[in-house]
C-alpha cells in the first residue's frame, strides 16, 4: 500500500491548536541540525495563542497535515491578490520527515487552489534542508530578503505562463490602489531623515526613493527597518504595498504585512 495515500490536508480547527503548536515547535527546533544557530523559529512558532489566532484569522488559510487521523504538520497559506498565494509557513513533525510528506502536501495544496497562477515562499539561506527541497519540487529562486540578521532566500513557482494576475506595472498604479505587487528598479534613494510621530511622539526614520519600470516611475516611501533592506541600482519586488496621493504626487508605501524582495 502506498503510505503517502494516507497523507491528506484539512482546514485546521480550534481543537487542533495544541498538537499543531507542538509539532511546529519540534519541527523548527530541529532546524539546529540543518544550519540554524540553535533551537528557535519564526514568531509564534511555539505559541499556542499565536496558532489559535492564525486558525481564526480570516486572511489566512490554516491547514493541518494528516497521516491517517494523526496530525503530523501544518501549512499556512496567505492570499496576496488574484491568483497569487504565499506559503507563509509549512512544517512536518521531525518523526515524519524524509518520507515524502512535504512533497505530497504541496501537491495537495496546489490542487486545493486551482485558480492560483503564482506561488511564493521564503526560507533562511542557511537552511540546508528546505532550500534543496523547494528547488526539487519546482520552486525557483527569484531573490533574497533582509528582514532578519540573516538573509532569506525567496522562491516562486509559476503555474501558468504570462503576466501574473496579481502583479501590477507602475503605469497602472493609481490613488487608493491596495495590495500592490510590483517589480521595479531602484533609481535613487534619499538620505534617511528623522521625523517625530504625531501619534506616539517617537522618532522615526524615513527615506524616499524612486522606483521605475518600462511604464513609468513612482516615489516609494520607506520607514525604519525597511530603509536598510533596499539599495540603489537594484531590482526589487514589493508585496502588499498601497498607493496614496500626497501633495499632488502619487506615493507607494509598504503595508504592515508588506515584504521587500531584492531580485536576482
Amino acid at each position: 500500500m502506498n503510505q503517502l495515500a494516507e497523507i491528506t490536508i484539512k482546514k485546521a480547527e480550534i481543537k487542533d491548536a495544541d498538537i499543531l503548536t507542538e509539532t511546529c515547535k519540534k519541527s523548527y527546533d530541529s532546524d539546529s541540525e540543518v544550519g540554524a544557530p540553535g533551537p528557535g523559529g519564526p514568531p509564534g512558532y511555539d505559541s499556542l495563542d499565536w496558532n489559535l489566532d492564525k486558525i481564526k484569522n480570516r486572511y489566512l488559510q490554516y491547514h493541518k497535515i494528516l497521516n491517517g487521523d494523526e496530525i503530523v504538520g501544518g501549512f499556512i497559506v496567505g492570499d496576496r491578490g488574484p491568483g497569487y498565494q504565499v506559503c507563509e509557513r509549512i512544517w512536518v513533525d521531525p518523526d515524519y520527515m524524509r518520507k515524502g510528506i512535504g512533497a505530497r502536501t504541496f501537491h495537495l495544496i496546489l490542487d486545493t487552489y486551482p485558480s492560483a497562477d503564482l506561488w511564493a515562499l521564503g526560507t533562511p539561506e542557511w537552511n540546508t534542508r528546505t532550500n534543496p527541497f523547494y528547488q526539487k519540487i519546482g520552486f525557483v529562486q527569484i531573490g533574497t530578503t533582509h528582514e532578519h540578521s540573516w538573509n532569506g532566500v525567496y522562491y516562486e513557482k509559476r503555474i501558468t505562463d504570462g503576466f501574473p494576475k496579481a502583479m501590477s506595472i507602475i503605469g497602472d498604479l493609481h490613488n487608493g490602489h491596495q495590495r500592490v505587487l510590483v517589480d521595479a528598479r531602484v533609481d535613487n534613494i534619499s538620505s534617511p531623515r528623522t521625523v517625530i510621530s504625531r501619534k506616539t511622539g517617537e522618532e522615526l526614520k524615513v527615506a524616499d526613493l524612486v522606483l521605475s519600470d518600462d511604464t513609468g516611475s513612482i516615489k516609494l516611501v520607506l520607514w525604519n527597518d525597511h530603509i536598510r533592506q533596499v539599495k540603489a541600482n537594484t531590482n526589487i519586488r514589493i508585496e502588499e504595498g498601497y498607493v496614496k496621493e500626497f501633495r499632488d504626487e502619487l506615493q507607494l508605501s509598504i503595508g504592515k504585512w508588506g515584504t521587500i524582495i531584492t531580485l536576482l
